[in-house]
């Protein structure tokens, strides 16, 4: 069905109302946001990547509703829903971020740390946000409600790199402790030469949930370097639950062929409501010639995967195209492949990295630990148990960061306590 016409005066009066407001109200939601990132709980809570990523999403929001004054008039109904959506978004974003605030000013670390069901609660919160904030992003992507002139996405590609900068130093450096075995070990794969008969080679990245599959693919698909010349072109595409399949079909035509791909073939479709068979087809046709990467991350379920296989992609077009797959499922990595060379199953982080992870978060070196004893014998403890225990990959380090804290205050206010008695005598 095609968007209404603009049909009066009022309408667009109400559309600059809920723009303006939006905008007014998401300034104030970045300026707490970026508070929020800058306080040592956010790393502690590990919740500091995702106020990062709602940083970078909302100012790139700010940036296209200030754009938003050169708006196509039949898009003005969709435009109204989109910034009322924001205005919720941001509210709820301030109201989450006043808790963690006071949840941090009222309160000692110890007793910051100590409140275990506080901070669950909360870090949940923020993690639910930070999925609204990536879909209420991605509606104007998918809708192309606005687009920003040439300055302005000048002007958004730096602020966005200066996030990624601030992100790679404070963050995914420090993921990525112990996986250049891991990266160069998939990297040759990729690079490996296979006679694969036409077809696409797939290759599927195995692990329980934790073990870092979506970081080690995602270093080398953002990098690039080692694989750049031989593609022509790029997407990632993350595999929810619950997807739609003509969502996913208009983001993969955005990121394979480009914006313009999508809007142009939306136009040939004017009039009617886009199929997949509409969309599928057009993908298919255009990269019929092109050498296409494409990483599916998370597929969690075969039929996704034979949905990929045999509507989204021309699977075997002659061009040595490569598909990367990230699961959780073993026997999913062996429906994707059957050459099993080309599923790799990465492991848990050794002992000796678990614990260079923690003082890299820490900003400590080894000499820190090994000089208390009471803080030693808990790292070690929670480390090994950590890395026989896959699930609890993804938070050790957050985990064992509040324990050797803990430690170190006690340690701090035993040494001032013998100090005072040893003053007195």
């Amino acid at each position: 069905m095609a968007i209404p016409e603009l049909k009066s005066r009022e309408e667009l009066e109400m559309a600059e109302t809920a723009l303006s407001l939006a905008g007014s109200v998401l300034g104030s939601a970045i300026g707490k946001v970026t508070t929020a990132a800058a306080e040592e709980m956010s790393l502690l809570m590990g919740v500091q990547k995702e106020f990062w990523f709602m940083k970078n999403e909302l100012k790139t929001m700010q940036a296209f509703l200030i754009s938003a004054d050169a708006m196509n008039k039949k898009k003005i109904p969709l435009l109204k829903v989109w910034a009322e959506q924001v205005r919720s978004l941001s509210y709820d974003i301030e109201d989450c971020l006043d808790e963690f605030m006071l949840h941090v000013k009222s309160q000692s670390l110890p007793q910051q740390l100590l409140k275990l069901k506080d901070r669950h609660r909360i870090v949940v919160q923020i993690r639910n946000l930070k999925s609204r904030v990536e879909e209420v992003s991605s509606r104007n992507a998918r809708y192309l409600l606005i687009q920003l002139e040439a300055t302005d996405i000048d002007e958004e590609h730096s602020s966005m790199e200066d996030v990624r900068n601030h992100s790679a130093s404070n963050v995914d450096e420090a993921e990525l402790v112990g996986f250049d075995t891991p990266k160069q070990v998939l990297l040759d794969m990729i690079n490996t030469r296979d006679d694969n008969d036409g077809h696409a080679r797939v290759i599927c990245v195995v692990g329980m949930g934790g073990l870092g599959k979506t970081t080690l693919v995602r270093k080398i698909y953002e990098s690039k370097e080692n694989i750049s010349r031989k593609f022509s072109c790029f997407a990632w595409i993350t595999v929810s639950q619950s997807f739609s399949t003509i969502e996913m079909l208009k983001d993969m035509t955005v990121k394979l062929l480009g914006h313009d791909s999508l809007k142009r073939r939306l136009k040939e479709l004017e009039g009617k409501q886009p199929h997949v068979k509409d969309l599928a087809s057009y993908l298919r046709e255009e990269l019929k010639e092109k050498r296409y990467f494409v990483v599916f991350d998370d597929v969690w379920n075969i039929s996704v995967w034979n949905w990929i296989k045999n509507i989204s992609l021309p699977i075997r077009n002659n061009k040595a195209s490569q598909i990367i797959v990230t699961t959780r499922n073993v026997g999913i990595a062996k429906m994707c492949t059957t050459n099993s060379a080309s599923i790799y199953y990465l492991e848990p982080l050794k002992e000796e990295h678990a614990i260079a992870l923690l003082l890299m978060k820490m900003k400590r070196k080894i000499e820190d630990v090994e000089a208390v004893e009471n803080l030693r014998n808990i790292v070690k403890r929670l480390v090994k148990k950590c890395v026989v225990t896959p699930g609890f990959i993804n938070i050790k380090s957050d985990i064992l960061y509040m324990y050797a804290r803990i430690s170190l205050v006690i340690h701090a206010a035993t040494i001032r306590e013998i100090s005072l008695q040893q003053d007195k005598h």
